[in-house]
């Protein structure tokens, strides 16, 4: 006799049992300390914190906009395969473009629902179909003519910043949190090992080793960071761009 998995059998008896109560017309009670919202808390208290803060306000975003509002007192194992399925098909109608992240924190969230032994359904990301999208997104990006532009008109700090991004294609937080001590005017490098969040401009490490890298530093950058660091106002941590106006007075 075939055995099935006790994941498995209790899957297939939450869809059952959502059959029995959809024909039925009623829903069954959700048991004390297994609703979504209650798992999400727990999320927020345990893995929340050791999160970087933009990441953090992503996933609230999630929560508040899409996630909540559609299963905030749904019982754990009442999320199954076609709530989850429908959820998505009704994301891609409306926001494709973060579908997959929003899934993501619902996903997030009923993994450690299951690490900490909360009854959740099993259902995976690999469980639902997202379909693909027809119509490519087009990346938009500033030409060279463009860029040069907005570097004429561009008051400091704005034109170093600006010319560092375009030379380097570092993100913003990087940006934020470039140091006097991560240029190297000998080997003509800049290290990149850290992030400023956008928000609280908070510096912390990068998530992965990946996000690590010793970048080259052109001549004309070079004398445009030079040139910056005359005009440049000192600070305690030695971060360039510390504020909008971070220059000493002429």
């Amino acid at each position: 006799l075939f055995r099935s998995s006790e994941r498995t059998a209790r899957r297939e008896h939450a869809r059952l049992m959502e059959d029995v109560n959809f024909k039925r017309g009623s829903v069954a009670p959700t048991p004390k300390g297994q609703s979504f919202v209650e798992a999400v808390n727990k999320w927020r208290q345990a893995i929340g914190p050791n999160l970087s803060p933009a990441t953090v306000r992503q996933r609230e975003s999630h929560f508040r906009a899409h996630i909540l509002p559609k299963f905030k007192y749904h019982s754990l194992q009442a999320i199954g395969v076609h709530e989850l399925q429908q959820f998505a098909t009704d994301l891609r109608q409306s926001v494709w473009g973060t579908t997959i992240g929003i899934l993501c924190t619902v996903f997030g969230v009923l993994d450690y629902a299951e690490r900490c032994k909360m009854r959740v359904s099993g259902v995976k990301p690999s469980d639902l179909e997202l379909g693909a999208r027809t119509e490519r997104t087009v990346v938009p990006f500033f030409t060279r003519e463009q860029v040069s532009l907005i570097l004429a008109e561009a008051r400091e700090p704005f034109k170093t910043l600006f010319t560092l991004a375009w030379n380097t294609g570092m993100r913003a937080g990087e940006l934020l949190a470039i140091t006097l001590d991560d240029l190297d005017f000998t080997n003509k490098t800049i290290r990149v090992n850290k992030a400023a969040d956008d928000n609280t401009r908070i510096v912390r490490q990068p998530k992965t080793k990946c996000s690590k890298a010793v970048l080259p530093m052109p001549s004309a950058l070079e004398a445009v960071l030079r040139s910056y660091i005359r005009q440049w106002a000192p600070n305690a941590k030695g971060i360039l761009f510390a504020t909008r106006d971070g220059l000493r007075s002429r």
